[in-house]
This record gives C-alpha cells, structure tokens and sequence, in this order.
C-alpha cells in the first residue's frame, strides 16, 4: 500500500489592483452632493437682463373746443334748403342755404333731393370715390366712423341733387325766395350750442358741462323764422381745447415748463381718429381748480363737428435702457462735500484724507481711496459708499486747515448688478416711468450698461451678497 504524501499548500496573497474608474466615481458623487447642498441651501435671486425700450406716458382727458366762430342768421321766414356740407371750406359768396318764404320752390327742391336716379356720371364716380376711400381706411376699432360717413355722404347726395333742381326751377322763384351767399371765407358748420362766442380769456369752469352737452342740429330744420340760426363758420386756423386738471396733474404739467416759462409744447393724440399732432400748453388756475389750454394751428377742419372731444396727452416714447420697477432699491450713503475729495498722490485714485489718532494721542492724516457714485451740483455734496468711511470720521483738507467731521447720509435710486455672482449697487438716473417698467438713462456715472444681468427684486438682496 501505497503511502500518502502530505501536500503543502501555499495560500496565493492576492494583489491590491486601484480602480480609476470607482476613484472618479466617488469623486464625482461627492462634488454632486456638495453642490447639490450648496443649491439647495445658497440664496437664489431671480435677475433680468438689461435691454433697451421705450415707453410712452400719456394721460387721457376730455377737453372743451373753442374756435372763432360766426353766426348767420336768418333775415326772413321761411323753408330752407341747404346745398353744402358741414366741413366745407366755403369762399366769400358760395351758396350755402336758400329760403323760400312761398314754399312751393323748397318743396319741389325737397321731393328733387330724394330721387337718386337724378345724379349725374361724374357725380356717381364721385360718390364711388368716397366710399372707395373709406372702405380701405376702415377698422373695426373706429366704427363710429360709419355715422359720420354715413351722415356726410348723404349730405353729399343731397346737395348735388338740391343744387341740380336749384338750375331747374330758377324760372319759377319769386322775388322773395332768397339765395344766402357766404360772407366770409371760412369752414360751414351747422350746429349752435351755446359757445360760439367763448374765448379762453372769458372762458370759467362752469362752462364745462360735458356729461350735459347737447348741440343744436340746423340742418334737421325744414324751415326757419327770421333772427334764427342758419350756419356759422369758422374763420381762424387757430382754436382751443380747455382741459380740466385735478391737482397732481397741475403739478406734473406745471413741472413741464422751462423756468421763467408759461407754456410748453406737448404731443396730443385725438382718440377720435388716433390722428396726432403738438399743442401749445399752459396752465390755468381758477378759484374752482386747474385747466390745461392747448392751443392749436392746425387740423381745425378735422373736428369742427366736435365740442367735447376725448385726447391723450403725452411725451412721444422715451428710449433708453428699460428695467422693471421691481429691481429699483435705495442705498445710504455718507455725504461728504467736494471740495474734501482729492487724489491720492502718486496715484490717479479719487479719496479723502481722513485723520487718525494712535492708542497714544499722536495724531496722522492718511489717504483713503473712495468711490464717488454721485455728486449733487446743487448742495455740492458727494455721495460715498459706506465700506469706505464711517459716521465720526474727520476729513482734512488738501488746500487748507479745514476739517469736516461725517455726520450726514443721503439715499441713491439703484439697482443690484449680478454680472460676477454678487450684488453690486448701480447708480440710476430715472427718465420716465409707468406702473411696471422704467427708462434709465445710459452713460450714468457707476451706473448700467445694456445686456447688464441685475436682481429682478432689489429689495430683497444687500450690496456683496452672493447668488446663485
């Protein structure tokens, strides 16, 4: 039998193998979860990118028209036929209106001006043009347009067939059926109301009644007695608009004037039409209140049918760099007068020399470089950041014994610039402004530039914060 051996086993140590790949791993995870602690617990500030805008500021009012305007009143009795439109600008003698004492003349003129069939070629193409016109300028936002359209084009139709049968029947008028001629040159209109002989210099604010307003149709009249109202005209380019003002609009449009001024030019839209043209401002004060008197050279004849017109009153858009009036915030900041900023020697750095005293008494004067974020030519006095300089400190002069101890502080409008990650104040100079947005100007001194990323809420964040 064979003997066994006994086998010695030797016990492999296996070798320590580094994996790169779980060391990267864990490197990572580790980085994941910092940062995403650091999220998760950091300050997180919404921010707006700085762009340009604009904004226009307007104001909405109704305002009483006033115009140099001159009745012609009937001289007899009679029915009456009219032959121009309200509008029309009329030379001294055009025909305007006829008055048939008899009768039988006016109602032939009459029963002529509803037979359609009586126009003529080219007064067709005429009446094709018109309508023409107004179809490709019509919006649905402006329908009330289509009265007045409406109104015009019959008034258009019924002239030319008054003025055709006028040439028919002349054999047949009396010596009493009258021709009335325009004496003066000017724009006809057919309404009375009341102001006809209102100027801004006798104007007062009972007059303005609007919610009360009502005007006198001439031409729904078929017939007229002697003393009454035919047609008035306008005879002056220039007219008015008086516009009631409560006191906070008095003192905005108050502020618009120059100094040593009483007017200003200022844009006006008329609601009516969206048509836009400049009036000449200016602020009146009555024992009841405030009117704005606009004076205007031009676009009489567009609104000689108005009385009480409704304008928006405004600036044409202001441009500059827009942000919303949410990132607007005040800092503090310690005011120092002028004449105590210098610069520091050898160095091209603004600052102040600011006196200090050692533990022994020994007093010295050192430089201290400062940032000057603004500088109020009125008060001479300069605005410096807080960090720099504190309350007590005392300033000496560079061209004199003369100290200044910090006692003042004033506040600056601004917003937070997050360009780097932290909040840093930025100086801005407010052009206008409405209920959301504001326009700043560009080139401020320590102010914005366009595409600066700003904190969208500036009073919820302080100067160095940082944010993610």
């Amino acid at each position: 039998m064979k003997k066994k051996h006994k086998k010695n086993v030797l016990r492999y140590r296996r070798q320590f193998h580094i994996n790169i790949g779980v060391i990267v791993f864990a490197f990572v995870l580790i980085y994941f979860l910092v940062y995403f602690f650091n999220f998760m617990t950091a300050r997180h500030v919404s921010v707006y990118e700085v762009q340009k805008g604009q904004i226009m500021k307007t104001s909405y009012y109704t305002g009483l028209i006033l115009r140099s305007e001159t009745v012609t009143y009937a001289e007899q009795t009679g029915k009456i036929n009219y032959y121009s439109r309200e509008g029309d600008k009329a030379g001294y003698n055009d025909l305007v209106c006829s008055i048939d004492p008899e009768g039988s003349v006016s109602d032939e003129i009459t029963a002529a001006g509803l037979d359609g069939a009586a126009l003529t070629k080219d007064e067709l193409l005429e009446i094709q043009d018109l309508v023409t016109d107004f179809t490709s300028n019509y919006s649905d936002t402006q329908f009330y347009n289509v009265y007045a359209f409406t109104e015009n084009l019959n008034d258009d139709v019924q002239g030319n067939l008054y003025l055709a049968a006028l040439e028919q029947l002349a054999d047949q008028m009396s010596d009493s059926f009258s021709l009335i001629r325009a004496q003066t040159d000017g724009i006809l209109a057919f309404y009375t109301d009341g102001y006809e002989n209102v100027t801004p210099d006798t104007f007062t604010p009972d007059m303005y009644q609007a919610s009360e307003y009502r005007k006198n149709n001439l031409k729904s009249n078929t017939s007229v007695s002697s003393g009454q109202a035919l047609y008035k005209t306008v005879t002056d380019e220039n007219w008015y608009m008086m516009i009631p003002l409560d006191e906070d609009d008095a003192r905005m449009y108050q502020d618009e004037m120059d100094e040593g001024e009483d007017s200003f030019t200022i844009l006006v839209t008329f609601r009516k039409d969206d048509a836009q043209t400049y009036a000449t401002a200016s602020l009146r004060s009555y024992d009841s209140g405030y009117f704005l008197e606009l004076e205007f050279n031009s676009s009489q004849i567009r609104y000689v049918s108005e009385r009480y017109m409704e304008v928006e009153l405004g600036s044409d858009d202001e441009s500059g760099l827009k942000i919303p009036n949410s990132a607007i915030t005040q800092k503090e900041f310690l005011l120092i007068p002028e004449e105590y900023i210098s610069q520091g020697g050898s160095t091209t750095d603004r600052g102040v020399l600011k006196i200090t005293t050692d533990k022994h008494g020994n007093e010295s004067v050192e430089f201290v470089s400062t940032t000057v974020y603004y500088t109020d030519e009125s008060t001479g006095y300069c605005y410096i950041d807080e960090d720099d300089l504190v309350l007590g400190d005392t300033l000496q002069r560079t061209d004199s014994s003369g100290q200044y101890v910090i006692t003042e502080t004033g506040e600056l409008s601004g917003v937070y610039n997050m360009n780097k990650g932290y909040a840093v104040f930025r100086r801005i100079d407010v052009i206008t402004s409405n209920e959301e947005y504001s326009i700043i100007s560009t080139g401020t001194s320590y102010g914005l530039s366009l595409y600066d990323r700003i904190a969208l809420d500036g009073g919820s964040i302080s100067e160095g914060e940082f944010a993610n």
